[in-house]
């Protein structure tokens, strides 16, 4: 479907077409924005309304129940004091369930990182291998390309595990840099052989700005880089922001 939107808007086909079929994401800010309810997001009661109830098996059912009933409240609370004749409480509901669905997200794909990273920074130590937990790889080995000692692979996974955990933090800001990009009406994609099949190979500076950013905060949190920080997009190895993606 991106593809097809991309070509939709080339000159070439714009001139037939004489319409866009590409709009702009509508965001939970854009749309509250143009509905005169942007308030609602300042609302102290925003937290509790989009909070993600997680039973992480410390939480009894007492407090899990409890959570689930007072953001229930925040939700309907909140659909009350801020609906007007330009935007209905279901309106409002739909928009802070969004917000809430960007927990899930984070519930899900953020979290678990956290947690690898709490067990490496917890369990090992960088200059010390206990026996039976040494983290070193020789190239060649059970699939390793690399040769690490104990103390390089343990700093190699740590900003591996950072940088993707920036990442699917992040995530939903870069998707939506990814469309921009592809879908930018001025910028041009080739089809070439990569080396790794037929791809349309186009630069994507949107998404490219934002993963350099990502990349440096992520080296100034572990304080080290192991390896290279190149940023592939828009060339052989990834070919373009959706390929990224």
């Amino acid at each position: 479907l991106i593809y097809m939107l991309k070509d939709s808007v080339t000159p070439e086909v714009q001139q037939l077409l004489d319409l866009s079929t590409v709009r702009p994401i509508r965001t939970v800010f854009r749309y509250l924005d143009e509905r005169g309810a942007a308030r609602v997001l300042e609302d102290d009661l925003i937290t509790t309304a989009t909070r993600e109830i997680v039973a992480d098996g410390v939480k009894n059912r007492v407090t899990l129940n409890r959570e689930s009933k007072e953001k229930h409240r925040a939700i309907e609370l909140l659909g009350q004091k801020y609906a007007t004749r330009r935007i209905t409480e279901d309106e409002i509901k739909q928009c802070l369930y969004s917000i809430g669905d960007n927990h899930s997200f984070l519930t899900a794909n953020r979290d678990p990182v956290d947690t690898m990273i709490r067990y490496l920074t917890s369990l090992f130590r960088p200059d010390e291998a206990e026996p039976g937990y040494d983290l070193s790889i020789c190239g060649g080995v059970d699939g390793a390309r690399l040769s690490h000692s104990h103390e390089k692979q343990y700093y190699y996974v740590l900003q591996s595990l950072t940088l993707w955990r920036e990442i699917a933090h992040d995530m939903f800001r870069l998707w939506c840099l990814s469309e921009d990009d592809l879908l930018d009406p001025d910028s041009r994609y080739e089809l070439r052989d990569t080396g790794q099949g037929l791809h349309r190979v186009q630069a994507a500076p949107r998404v490219s700005k934002a993963m350099r950013h990502v990349l440096h905060a992520t080296q100034d949190k572990v304080g080290q880089w192991i390896g290279s920080s190149v940023v592939h997009l828009g060339d052989n190895n990834v070919p373009n922001a959706l390929v990224f993606i």
